[in-house]
């Protein structure tokens, strides 16, 4: 059946149709209460527009129904200013996605935005934005859809991440300001790069018409986003493929088990990278972690359809943190560090979205210049790692985009530190000692 699709009004039909599926969709498909628009709200700014209160300005939601029942929905705003669209949210009903719904509402939504820039201003629109659940950093809520597979979808649909640091300020006084997400963007024509000056009016209006905050200047979240705005030409803009790790060549195979038949290829890989260096475990030490460590990943890594293992990663997801153990690279995978990293990132948040960035441990002799490269950290604490009397570099990265200096609480880093000893080299948690004891904040070199 053809989609339908009805761009919702103040009529009394319109409002029961928007009601009802607010009540049986909306909400399920908005699991964080601190991102939620509520109805009345939604009511309003229809009322509102119906009244000419927009100005240049405009407001959508549209439902997409097929065979008289809804199956999607998205609400967007036009800001003439920036000459900018904004989709507040787009989606499709579970039972209605993988047959092109959402690329056709999708396109509806935009066709909309386009008619009202020529409109009012007399030129096509020159960029949409929209927020999505950044699936490289923590997230206090389980999103209701893996926000790996909605970035891939998006960029599927011409659709960029914008490289800047993006807060949503709270929507209202019972709501906290949202710190997961990631602002998208797709531009007419296509563009690696978006002026700053566009994009801080975007914001700017679209904290003043869609989040209702009569003065964005008073915000906080938004003084800090113009700060950095001002102080940069350009936004660059990232493919959301690239940002999870899978436009590389880069394949992985997470070990099922100690009599997988894969784990003797990545333990060979493993004995050439690591043999003889004194922060080498037994081997048995990889079927323990793979049999009773919760949250372990011993990942064989090939290159495209290849059946060689060319690397390894060896991971411990922690409440707060992941540690990587092991990893090398070799082969045709040289190269592939930062797409290793996504991955990895990615992993982690899987099976902790609190956790908020993690660890690897560097012997004095191992280059940290790779790991600098792609945000990590070393910390500057006096740390051996347990069983081993040596000194090892013990390195952090918060996960995702770092706009700023790292601050991490000294009592979580001895914490996590103390949860490795014990999951990861079964010792006492005591047999960690550190430098940070009567600091408040762990401190970086």
């Amino acid at each position: 059946m053809t989609i339908e699709f009805h761009d919702l009004t103040y009529g009394p039909q319109d409002l029961a149709r928007l009601t009802a599926f607010y009540h049986d969709h909306y909400e399920k498909e908005f699991p964080d209460p601190d991102e939620r628009e509520s109805l009345e709200n939604m009511v309003e700014y229809l009322r509102l527009r119906e009244e000419g209160w927009y100005g240049p300005n405009s407001y959508h939601i549209v439902l997409a129904v097929r065979d008289g029942s809804p199956v999607g929905c998205s609400v967007s705003d036009y800001l003439s200013e920036p000459n900018v669209g904004v989709i507040e949210f787009l989606m499709v009903l579970p039972d209605a996605r993988r047959g092109g719904t959402g690329r056709a509402l999708l396109t509806e939504t935009e066709r909309l935005l386009d008619k009202d820039a020529r409109a009012g201003k007399g030129i096509p629109l020159g960029h949409v934005i929209a927020e999505v659940n950044d699936p490289r950093a923590p997230s206090d809520v389980a999103d209701n859809l893996d926000p790996v597979a909605r970035v891939l979808i998006w960029g599927r649909w011409g659709y960029r991440g914008l490289d800047f640091p993006y807060v949503q300020p709270a929507l209202s006084e019972g709501q906290e300001p949202v710190t997961n997400l990631l602002l998208i963007v797709k531009s007419f024509p296509q563009a690696d790069v978006v002026e700053s000056d566009t994009v801080r009016a975007a914001v700017h209006e679209y904290l003043r018409w869609a989040m209702r905050i009569d003065d964005p200047g008073s915000s906080p979240e938004y003084q800090d986003m113009a700060t950095y705005l001002r102080e940069v030409a350009h936004v660059p803009t990232l493919s959301l493929s690239a940002y999870v790790g899978l436009d590389s060549p880069l394949r992985v195979y997470d070990v099922a088990g100690p009599h997988d038949p894969q784990l003797p290829a990545v333990l060979a890989c493993y004995r050439k990278a690591f043999d003889g260096s004194e922060l080498a475990v037994d081997e048995p030490e990889f079927d323990r972690a793979l049999t009773e460590v919760t949250g372990y990943h011993l990942w064989g890594l090939l290159y495209e359809d290849g059946d060689v293992v060319e690397g390894m990663a060896s991971l411990f997801t922690l409440e707060t943190a992941g540690l990587c153990g092991y990893v090398t690279l070799d082969g045709q995978l040289r190269g592939q560090f930062r797409a290793l990293v996504a991955r990895v990132e990615c992993q982690f948040l899987r099976d902790s979205p609190t956790a908020r960035g993690w660890y690897v441990e560097l012997g004095m002799e191992t280059e940290p210049g790779p790991f600098r490269a792609v945000g990590f950290a070393e910390l500057a604490v006096d740390y051996r790692i347990p069983r081993v009397d040596a000194p090892v570099r013990l390195l952090y990265k918060p996960f995702g985009r770092q706009y700023g200096p790292v601050r991490l609480p000294a009592s979580e880093v001895q914490r996590t530190l103390a949860r490795i000893a014990t999951v990861v080299y079964g010792e006492p948690a005591h047999s960690v000692t550190t430098s940070l004891d009567g600091l408040d904040f762990a401190t970086f070199c």
